[in-house]
C-alpha cells in the first residue's frame, strides 16, 4: 500500500505510475492516469473499517473485475447520404444549391416536374438497419437506351411537351399518344413506369410535403429539424456494452413470440426482435440499463459489470454478515465520500456500479443470501420505473417470507448519509456463501430464493403484481402425448424430460412466464398462471405428466409413448394406402420386418 498525494489538477508523474496496476481514486478527477482508479477501493478505505488485508482483497477483486471487462468497440464514419423530398422544384433546387457541397443528396419530387429530379408515385418507406428503405414508382416514358434521337416525336406533339433534352412534361401532356407511332424504334411509352428502391441513412422532408412517414423513426427529419440532423452527422465511436445472449433468451425469433420485456422497456429504439431473435443496436443504445434490469434470464447483460463478475466479486471480498451494501455510480459515491469527511462506518460496504439502473432482482437476492442486512441504491432520480419495480418485487418477496421492513431501498445521497450517521444495523435474513459454478442469472436467483425460503421456514402464496417473472405451469395429463414440443424453446431449462421415466418435469423457480411452451403445445395441454407458491417444491423438478412406454413387439425396446403411437395410428387409419402393421416395432426391428415382407 502506497500513499500518493493526489488532488484535482495535479498530474501523476511517470515515477508514481510505474508498475501501478490499480489505485483508489475517482476516475473523473484523473481521466488519464495510465492505470485504473477505483472509487470502490477509495471510499471503502476512507469511510469503512476494513483491515489492510481486507482492503487488499477488495483491490484484487476490483482489478479482476476491471480486467474481465470486454466488449466490441469500433468507429463509425459519418454517412452524408440523404434523400430529400419536396413538392416544389424551385425550393428543392435551392436546398441542393445550399447543402450540395456537404451532403450527398438524392432528391425526389412529391409534386410537379423537373428534368433532373424524378417525381415519385406510391411512395412507401420502412426502417432498414439504422436507416430507411424507400420504395416508389417514377414515370419513364422515353427509353434512352433505345432512342436514336431522330427528332420525330417533338414536332408531332400538339402540346409541345417533349423537350430537346427528352424530358416529357406530364403537367402539360394530355396522353394523346401522338408521339408513340412516329417512333420507329419503340422508345416511347407514355404509360411506362419503373419501380425503384432507395436505401439511405436519413430522409429530410421539406415543408409542405404530405407523405406517410415511418412512425417513431429517428432517421426522418422535417425541415425545421435540420439542426438535429446536422448534429447527428459526425463520426462516432460505438461501444457495444449491452449485449444479448440468445442461448438463454426466452424470445423465439422462429415463432415471433415469448418474452419481450427488453423491447418494451427500451425507450431509445435500440432493442429489436426479429427472426434471428433479440438484437441491440449499439448506435442507439444509451446504456440506461432498463433492458438489463428487466431481463429475467440474464440474456441481456451490461458488459462493464456483468452478472458473473458481480458474483465473483462478492465471493472474493470480506462481506460481513449484517452488512449494509451501498451501491452507486462514481459520481454518487464521490458525493457521499465528500459529505462524510472524518466519518467511518462499521459493517458498511460501498460498491461503484457504472449503471445502477442495470441492477435487478437477482443482484438484490444474491446479496441478501450472502448475509447483507440491507441494500441501498444511490439514485437522485428515484432509480427509474424499471429499477423501482425490481426493488418493489424484491421487497414483496422478502416480506412474504419474513416480518421485516424493506431490505432494498433507493436513496438519494444525502438520505444515505443521514441513515449511516445514525449507526443503525439490520440483522441478516440468511448467510449462505456456498460457491457453486456460475451458470446464469436465473440459476443464481433461484439458489438465493431457495436459501431465503428454507431459512424462513414459511410457505408464501404470491399473487401477481405489476410484473413478476415467475409462474405456475400446469399440464392436463389426459391431453399430453409426451411429444416434448414444449422443450424446444425453453432455453432456460425450466422444463425438462426424464427419458427413462418418460416424465415431463417443471421447475417453478426457473420459469420466466414467457408462455412459449403454452403456444407451441399441439394438444393445448399446458396452462400458465402468474400465481405461485414459495415453498421447497418451487425449486425442484415437479412431475407434470408421465407417459406409458411403447415397447417393441419383437425385442421389447422402448421407442416412444403409447399415446403418441395411438395418435399417429388414428391419423394414418384415415389413409387407406398406408400399411401400419410394422409401426409396433422399434427402428431396428421395423427394418427387419420390412425386408422379410419383400
Amino acid at each position: 500500500m502506497t500513499e500518493v498525494n493526489l488532488h484535482p489538477g495535479q498530474s501523476i508523474s511517470p515515477d508514481q505510475g510505474r508498475n501501478v496496476l490499480l489505485a483508489g481514486g475517482f476516475a473523473s478527477l484523473f481521466p488519464e492516469t495510465g492505470f485504473p482508479l477505483s472509487s470502490t477501493l477509495q471510499i471503502n478505505s476512507d469511510r469503512g473499517t476494513f483491515s489492510k488485508a481486507s482492503l487488499a482483497r477488495i483491490a484484487a477483486a476490483e482489478l479482476l473485475r476491471i480486467n474481465r471487462v470486454s466488449y466490441r468497440s469500433y468507429n463509425i464514419e459519418a454517412d452524408n447520404r440523404v434523400c430529400v423530398i419536396g413538392d416544389n422544384q424551385e425550393k428543392l433546387n435551392n436546398f441542393i444549391d445550399t447543402y450540395g457541397g456537404v451532403l450527398e443528396i438524392e432528391p425526389l419530387l412529391n409534386k410537379g416536374q423537373d428534368p433532373d429530379i424524378p417525381t415519385v408515385m406510391e411512395l412507401s418507406m420502412e426502417a432498414h438497419g439504422s436507416g430507411l428503405r424507400l420504395e416508389y414508382l417514377v414515370r419513364l416514358p422515353i427509353r434512352n437506351d433505345l432512342c436514336t434521337y431522330c427528332g420525330a416525336c417533338g414536332p408531332v406533339c400538339p402540346e409541345k411537351c417533349i423537350s430537346p433534352g427528352l424530358f416529357l412534361d406530364f403537367e402539360v401532356c394530355t396522353f394523346c399518344k401522338e408521339c408513340e407511332p412516329v417512333c420507329e424504334v419503340g422508345a416511347i411509352d407514355v404509360n411506362r413506369v419503373e419501380n425503384r428502391i432507395m436505401e439511405v441513412p436519413a430522409l429530410i422532408v421539406l415543408d409542405g410535403v404530405e407523405v406517410e412517414l415511418e412512425e417513431g423513426s429517428s432517421s426522418v427529419y422535417c425541415e425545421k429539424d435540420l439542426e438535429n440532423y446536422f448534429a447527428a452527422l459526425f463520426s462516432s465511436r460505438i461501444d457495444e456494452v449491452v449485449t444479448c445472449d440468445r442461448s438463454i433468451c426466452q424470445y423465439s425469433g422462429r415463432l415471433g413470440a415469448g418474452c419481450n420485456l427488453c423491447l418494451t422497456s427500451c425507450t431509445f429504439g435500440a432493442v429489436s426482435q426479429g427472426t434471428e431473435g433479440v438484437t441491440v443496436d449499439g448506435s442507439k443504445c444509451e446504456e440506461c440499463g432498463a433492458c438489463v434490469s428487466v431481463c429475467p434470464t440474464g440474456a441481456m447483460q451490461n458488459r462493464r459489470f456483468d452478472d458473473e463478475s458481480f458474483v465473483e466479486f462478492f465471493r472474493n471480498v470480506d462481506l460481513s454478515t449484517d452488512s449494509v451494501v451501498v451501491i452507486g455510480e462514481e459520481q454518487s459515491l464521490h458525493a457521499l465520500w465528500w459529505g462524510t469527511k472524518g466519518k467511518r462506518f462499521d459493517k458498511v460496504f460501498f460498491l461503484e456500479y457504472s449503471q445502477v439502473q442495470s441492477l435487478s432482482l437477482f443482484h438484490f437476492m444474491f446479496l441478501l443470501k450472502l448475509g447483507a442486512g440491507k441494500v441501498f441504491l444511490l439514485s437522485d432520480t428515484n432509480g427509474g420505473t424499471v429499477l423501482s419495480r425490481q426493488v418493489a418485487l424484491a421487497n414483496s418477496l422478502v416480506t412474504s417470507l419474513y416480518n421485516t421492513t424493506e431490505r432494498v431501498v433507493i436513496y438519494r445521497t444525502e438520505e444515505v448519509e443521514q441513515y449511516l450517521s445514525r449507526d443503525q444495523q439490520t440483522e441478516a435474513l440468511v448467510s449462505n456463501d456456498e460457491q457453486g459454478l456460475f451458470v446464469n442469472r436465473r440459476r443464481e436467483l433461484s439458489a438465493a430464493l431457495q436459501s431465503l425460503v428454507a431459512n424462513s421456514g414459511k410457505i408464501a402464496d404470491v399473487r401477481p403484481g405489476d410484473y413478476i417473472s415467475f409462474a405456475t405451469l400446469t399440464c392436463n395429463r389426459d391431453k399430453c402425448t409426451q411429444c416434448m414440443a414444449c422443450l424446444n424453446d425453453c432455453r432456460i431449462q425450466a422444463l425438462s424430460a426424464d427419458e427413462e421415466q418418460l416424465t415431463l418435469n417443471h421447475i417453478g423457480s426457473m420459469c420466466v412466464a414467457c408462455g412459449i411452451c403454452v403456444q407451441v403445445c399441439p394438444e393445448d395441454a399446458l396452462e400458465l398462471s402468474p400465481r405461485f407458491k414459495l415453498n421447497s417444491q418451487f425449486f425442484k423438478p415437479v412431475e407434470m405428466a408421465k407417459a406409458e412406454p411403447m415397447a417393441c413387439k419383437s425385442c421389447g425396446k422402448v421407442f416412444g409413448t403409447r399415446k403418441s403411437f395411438e395418435r399417429v395410428m388414428a391419423i394414418l387409419s384415415q389413409k387407406e394406402t398406408v400399411d401400419t402393421s410394422h409401426f409396433e416395432y422399434c427402428d431396428t426391428c421395423r427394418v427387419v420386418k420390412l425386408f422379410e415382407s419383400e
